[in-house]
């Protein structure tokens, strides 16, 4: 099946239950690959015999990695040296990386100690679910924070609701971004009305999903149109998936 740029089926590794029926949407040609999400205390085991490709998103503040926090610098490099090793056993082209909540300075400090050319730092809202100050929500701190040594995933819904924090059009945020040199991108949909992160299916918000579309489509080569589809999954199959990668082949 033939797209203009490669979409990517998000699971966590808690999801193994689902690994079979995702390797058939990506061997279809359904999705390109797989993103991947290592959760603690699961096993890399379900996903290693799979033939397809991954992506990692290293473990996030949900499972209380935080790059900007010192206190927890022990923890992070464990939870973060994991998922660069599943990376290494799964042949993962990137693993994402969160830049966290707290001083920007304590995170670009926590990068020094990284590195490895397959990682790519994500984009924050301004505000976090819990009203932290997120780190990462500006071109200008995401410049600061992969310098020379990083890639960069474009989180489009990320750079909308900082825009919404920082009271400016949406729009002209989003575009702000691509000069950074996407890798690839996260895409999902939500409410122009909500600073906090939400991500809702497509046709769920109220955000110009063709314009973010186009706009990835008409500004990064083919190669780097990765975009793995962050919309939420209600059910024990992967349904939803299918329904949101309807929804965008007929936008597109």
């Amino acid at each position: 099946m033939q797209h203009e740029f490669f979409p990517g089926l998000k699971l966590w590794s808690s999801n193994s239950n689902l690994i079979e029926e995702a390797e058939k949407l990506v061997i279809s040609g359904l999705f390109s690959y797989i993103e991947l999400n290592p959760i603690p205390g699961t096993s890399i085991e379900p996903f290693l015999e799979k033939d397809v490709p991954f992506i990692i998103h290293a473990t996030t503040e949900r499972y209380s990695v935080n790059i900007a926090n010192p206190e927890l610098r022990e923890y992070n490099i464990a939870c973060i040296s994991r998922s660069l090793d599943w990376a290494d056993q799964l042949g993962a082209q990137y693993v994402i990386l969160h830049p966290g909540f707290g001083h920007i300075e304590d995170a670009i400090h926590f990068l020094s100690y990284i590195d490895d050319p397959r990682v790519v730092i994500e984009n924050m809202p301004k505000v976090g679910i819990n009203g932290e100050q997120m780190i990462g929500y500006s071109p200008e701190q995401i410049n600061e924070l992969k310098g020379e040594k990083f890639g960069f995933c474009f989180d489009l819904n990320h750079a909308i609701k900082a825009a919404i924090s920082e009271k400016i059009d949406y729009r002209a945020n989003i575009l702000r971004f691509f000069g950074m040199n996407p890798d690839m991108f996260h895409l999902a949909d939500g409410r122009i009305s909500h600073e906090t992160d939400e991500h809702l299916g497509f046709g769920e918000g109220d955000y110009d999903v063709r314009f973010l579309l186009r706009s990835i489509v008409e500004s990064v080569p083919f190669e780097k149109r990765y975009i793995t589809f962050e919309t939420p999954r209600k059910g024990s199959s992967l349904s939803d998936d299918i329904k949101n990668i309807r929804y965008i082949e007929d936008l597109i």
